[in-house]
């Protein structure tokens, strides 16, 4: 049967049993790689670039008139174009570019959504000074930043996603319900092991993203480090509690915390000591934990 004839099938009154309540469409994934070049040292930078508009593009859904439609190869080139004359110092301020320029040069679009995840990278150290040109790859934590503009306003969300951390001691947890489904012991001394989402929103649309990012950053890194913790929500609360005291600039923080389990391994039926030494790592299941706190 032709598409046409299909077509024909489908009754008139089938066409009309919902209606259209929203719409959105954009591009995804594009990838942008960009080399700043100066005399004495290269900038490398790598992010992934999502967009999503809503406006009114309800014809090309019903009828199919693409007339006020953007085409999504159109919004991956303005990445490109934007980024050869954008300085990408930080992926906020490129994002917040990035948006304001949709909704400047497309009046029809009432909202736009971008999100940018920068791939971090570091200088290779040579004879213990950073080389010019030379980088190797951070791992699974990524940089990120979510920009949500309409004709009227705009809000910024930044973040740190997938920053494993773990340390040794100063870890507790005990004290919890005990009752017919608990085996866990209480523990005084545990592995602490997590993968890190942080996300603030600001208090205006133009403060400093680079300091505000790096002062979160070192937040949780010395928090982590330094906090005797008696539970993953103790630890995050910390966290936020001194990321909103160092950063005047934030009205709101969120923090996912996931608990990557090490199980101590019994070595007695080995006839050898248990040491606290052998641990089984585990990935599933995980507790999961998130906070978030505002500024009072």
């Amino acid at each position: 049967m032709s598409g046409s004839d299909q077509r024909t099938n489908i009754a008139q009154d089938e066409r009309t049993a919902g209606v259209l309540v929203q719409n959105a469409y954009g591009k995804s994934k594009v990838r942008l790689t960009k080399v700043t070049r100066s005399e004495d040292r290269h900038i490398f930078k790598e992010i992934c670039v999502d967009i999503q508009l809503q406006g009114d593009f309800e014809r090309t859904y019903t009828v199919g008139d693409n007339s006020q439609v953007v085409a999504t190869d159109s919004m991956k080139n303005l990445v490109y174009v934007l980024a050869s004359n954008h300085p990408l110092e930080d992926i906020e301020s490129f994002g917040k570019s990035l948006a304001e320029h949709i909704l400047t040069t497309y009046k029809h679009v009432r909202s736009v959504d971008v999100r940018l995840v920068e791939e971090l990278w570091h200088r290779i150290l040579v004879d213990g000074k950073p080389h010019a040109h030379a980088f190797f790859g951070a791992g699974t934590e990524k940089r990120v930043a979510e920009i949500k503009a309409t004709q009227q306003s705009i809000e910024i969300k930044s973040g740190i996603e997938a920053l494993k951390l773990v340390k040794t001691t100063d870890s507790e947890f005990w004290g919890f319900i005990r009752d017919k489904h608990t085996t866990l012991p209480d523990v005084k001394d545990r592995i602490f092991g997590t993968s890190v989402s942080v996300h603030w929103l600001y208090l205006s649309g133009n403060p400093d993203f680079q300091k505000a990012y790096d002062t979160v950053r070192n937040v949780v890194l010395e928090c982590f480090a330094t906090h005797r913790s008696l539970a993953v929500q103790h630890t995050m609360n910390e966290i936020g509690q001194v990321a909103l005291a160092r950063v005047p600039d934030i009205r709101e923080i969120s923090i996912v915390m996931p608990n990557e389990h090490r199980i101590p391994f019994n070595l007695e039926p080995f006839a050898l000591e248990n040491k606290n030494e052998i641990f089984i790592t585990t990935d599933q299941p995980y507790g999961l934990i998130s906070a978030t706190l505002k500024r009072v």
